[in-house]
C-alpha cells in the first residue's frame, strides 16, 4: 500500500497579486499613467478595460483557488500520517499471528507423533485379537492393552483442546488483523485518488497561471480604468 507522489499547491499568491501591490506606474500615450499587474515588460497592447475587468477577477479566482488547494492539501497531508501511523499498526499487529506459528508446529508434530502411537497401538491389539490367548499372560497383556488404550483418549482430548484453542485464537487474531488490512487498503486507495484530482487541479491552476502572466501580469493598463472598475464602472 503506497503512497502517489503529490503537487503542492500554494505557488501563486504572489504572482496572482492585485495592481495596488504590483502596479508600476510610468506614462501612457494619452499622457495618462498607465500600471502593471506583473512586472509590465510585455510588448503587447495596453489593457482595455474590460480584458483589466477580466484579468483582475481571474486573478482573484486563482488566488481564491490557490487558498483551497492548500487547505485540501493540508488536510490530505494530515490524513497520510494516520494512514502511515495505522500502517505501522497493521505491522506490530502481526506479531500475535507470527508467535502462533510454532506452537502451531509444535502441536503438528505430537499430532504425528500420536498418530503413530495409535497405529501401533491397533496393531497389537488386532494381533492380540486374532492370537486367541488365554490364561494369566493373556489377562496381563489385555489389561495393558486396555490401560495404554485409556491413555491414548486421554491424550487424544488433550491434543483436540489445544488444536481447538490455538484454531480459535488463531481464527479471532487473523479475521481482525484481515478486517483492519482490508479497510486500511481502502484508505490508501481513496487517499490516492483523491491526492490524483488534487494534482490534477493544481496543475491545472499553474497552467492558467502562466497564462495569465502573459495575457495579463506582462501587458499594461490605463490607471483610470483600474479606477473605474473599482468604482464599479
Amino acid at each position: 500500500m503506497k503512497f502517489k507522489h503529490f503537487l503542492h499547491a500554494g505557488l501563486w499568491l504572489a504572482a496572482c497579486s492585485v495592481a495596488v501591490s504590483q502596479t508600476t506606474p510610468g506614462a501612457s500615450p494619452a499622457g495618462g499613467q498607465t500600471r502593471s499587474l506583473g512586472s509590465g515588460t510585455g510588448g503587447g497592447p495596453l489593457l482595455t478595460r474590460e480584458e483589466l475587468r477580466a484579468c483582475l477577477n481571474q486573478g482573484a479566482s486563482m488566488r481564491t483557488r490557490t487558498t483551497e488547494l492548500d487547505v485540501q492539501r493540508a488536510a490530505l497531508n494530515k490524513e497520510k500520517e494516520a494512514i502511515a501511523a495505522e500502517q505501522q499498526s497493521l505491522r506490530e499487529a502481526r506479531a500475535p499471528i507470527e508467535a502462533m506459528k510454532p506452537q502451531t508446529d509444535e502441536l503438528n508434530q505430537r499430532m504425528r507423533a500420536f498418530k503413530v502411537r495409535v497405529d501401533d497401538w491397533t496393531a497389537r491389539t488386532e494381533a492380540f485379537n486374532a492370537s486367541g490367548k488365554t490364561g494369566v499372560w493373556a489377562d496381563r497383556e489385555s489389561k495393558a492393552l486396555q490401560k495404554e488404550r485409556k491413555e491414548i483418549e486421554a491424550e487424544r482430548a488433550a491434543l483436540d483442546t489445544e488444536r481447538d484453542r490455538l484454531s480459535g485464537a488463531s481464527k479471532d487474531v487473523v479475521a481482525s488483523y484481515n478486517d483492519r488490512a482490508a479497510a486500511l487498503e481502502g484508505r490508501v486507495k481513496e487517499w490516492n485518488r483523491r491526492n490524483d484530482e488534487l494534482n490534477k487541479s493544481a496543475s491545472a491552476l499553474e497552467d492558467e497561471r502562466e497564462k495569465w502572466v502573459t495575457g495579463c501580469a506582462d501587458r499594461r493598463y490605463r490607471e483610470d480604468d483600474e479606477m473605474a472598475i473599482k468604482a464599479g464602472k
